[in-house]
């Protein structure tokens, strides 16, 4: 939800080049804006569901039943995307790295003058 605001604000800043828009404009661009993304939604509809994942069926059925357990069932925050991991790993060891650069060159010890 959040998101889609931020893209019409977004959309309406770049669209409308820094000038305020009247109601009757604000109220096309809205519409417009509808329009796209209802559009997006039919085309996702029917493209149908991603071949891992299975479709909602509307039978009445409980919400246990919609919902699969035990091993085969992925949480919902890990990716299983193998070059996404790879760069999520990449970047820790980068900013670690980093890190320890900083703190090791910070404990400079003094010159001693002979």
């Amino acid at each position: 939800m959040a998101m889609r605001t931020a893209a019409r604000y977004v959309s309406r800043r770049l669209s409308s080049s820094g000038k305020v828009l009247s109601e009757e404009e604000k109220a096309a661009e809205n519409v417009y804006i509808k329009k796209t993304e209802q559009e997006k939604l039919e085309k996702l509809a029917r493209k149908g569901p991603k071949p891992e994942e299975k479709p909602v069926t509307s039978s009445g059925g409980t919400a246990t039943d919609a919902n699969p357990s035990g091993p085969t069932a992925s949480t919902p925050g890990v990716s299983t995307d193998k070059h996404r991991n790879y760069g999520v790993i990449a970047g820790t060891i980068a900013i670690l790295g980093g890190l320890g650069w900083y703190l090791k060159s910070s404990s400079k010890k003094p010159e001693v003058q002979d």
